[in-house]
């Protein structure tokens, strides 16, 4: 959406701007009629030039106060060519975003009675995101859920806006992530995970809400799970040890080289920490936070090359970094194809994109 704002503002503000830059215009945004108040989420996806049709700019104050929005000095709609390809029977099914929400249930603005029909959300650049069914404001049936790229997410059935019944979700690439089935919201019977490999990551049966698991698997799962509470209260040596500990027990499964490559990382053990992520990503090669740790840590690795400690206490080293360094440029190619694949994947955090823009021009 910042691509497409930013180029919009430019070209019909930069007057406005240059007569006076103390009173900038007060701009709502309306797209596919969906007025945008808030900064669309990160899960929203982008909103390009080659995404829109066309424009359409109002500045008469008496049509602005007639849409609801005395205080706004523009309204600028912008027009997706995905919603212009939509019939007419479709640009009728509404969507939850010009919905309201009332004590649990959903309702068309300005209606007193809860919902029921047809509903499609869609992503900033008009592609659709969800799909479904409500009875009086609440979720009942199949429910269909897609990545920006078009492929599947997940689908789910709903009874009364609980999950029950078989349910699939699926990986950016189209490959299967998981299925089983629910009962009132709970895993029931056999449930199994995969990578985007193709190859099982794990499975359980659950019984009575309680996976059936072996003793080295429960040892397993818990040791990973005890790590992971070690890495959030930042006693990363005591992480890795649980780690090794799981990975003697389960050398297939990738979290568990995912939170020991992390644990390493903020240790500033970088090559080990690489080596760990490496791990994670051949078993799962869409693994989006690995992706991005495993160029971090190769970042970390030169801005903290030849660094002068600062301090340095029982267990913990503090050295000062480099603002600017010259990384090599075979490296410097992996960080960018790491850092490029963790965004296209959907991690648009901050720290990624300046890292893309320092970087990887």
């Amino acid at each position: 959406m910042r691509i497409i704002l930013t180029l919009i503002l430019s070209f019909f503000l930069l007057s406005a701007f240059a007569q006076d830059v103390k009173k900038p215009e007060k701009i709502l945004y309306i797209v596919d009629n969906v007025p945008i108040i808030d900064d669309p989420d990160e899960g929203m996806g982008d909103l390009g030039t080659n995404d829109v049709d066309y424009l359409k700019v109002v500045t008469n104050k008496d049509s602005i106060n007639t849409l609801g929005y005395p205080n706004i000095d523009k309204v600028i709609y912008i027009y997706t060519k995905a919603f212009s390809k939509r019939t007419d029977d479709i640009r009728k099914i509404p969507t939850t975003k010009l919905m309201e929400r009332k004590n649990g249930a959903w309702y068309l603005k300005n209606s007193n009675t809860p919902y029921s029909g047809r509903f499609i959300d869609y992503f900033i650049n008009g592609a659709e995101e969800s799909e479904g069914v409500m009875k009086a404001g609440i979720v009942n049936g199949l429910r269909t859920v897609y990545y920006p790229n078009g492929n599947k997410s997940y689908f789910r059935n709903y009874v009364d806006g609980v999950s029950q019944g078989y349910s699939e979700e699926y990986f950016p690439n189209g490959k299967i992530k998981q299925k089983g089935s629910f009962k009132d919201d709970k895993e029931e019977g056999l449930w199994q995970g995969f990578y985007s490999t193709g190859a099982l990551k794990r499975q359980a049966n659950f019984v009575n809400l309680k996976p059936q698991l072996t003793k080295n698997e429960e040892r397993f799962y818990s040791l990973n799970d005890e790590a992971l509470q070690l890495l959030k209260s930042e006693d990363y040596n005591r992480a890795i040890k649980k780690l090794d500990a799981a990975e003697k027990l389960n050398s297939n499964y990738a979290d568990t080289y995912f939170y020991r490559g992390t644990a390493k990382l903020e240790n500033l053990d970088f090559d080990n920490a690489i080596l760990d992520f490496d791990k994670a990503i051949q078993l799962e090669p869409l693994y989006m936070e690995a992706l991005a740790n495993r160029a971090f840590a190769r970042i970390r690795k030169y801005e903290f090359k030849n660094s002068r400690t600062l301090n340095k206490t029982a267990g913990v080293t503090i050295l000062a970094s480099k603002d600017k360094v010259d990384i090599p440029a075979d490296e410097k190619n992996k960080i960018c194809s790491d850092l490029k694949q963790s965004v296209d994947l959907g991690d648009r955090k901050d720290m990624i994109l300046d890292a893309l823009k320092t970087y990887c021009n």
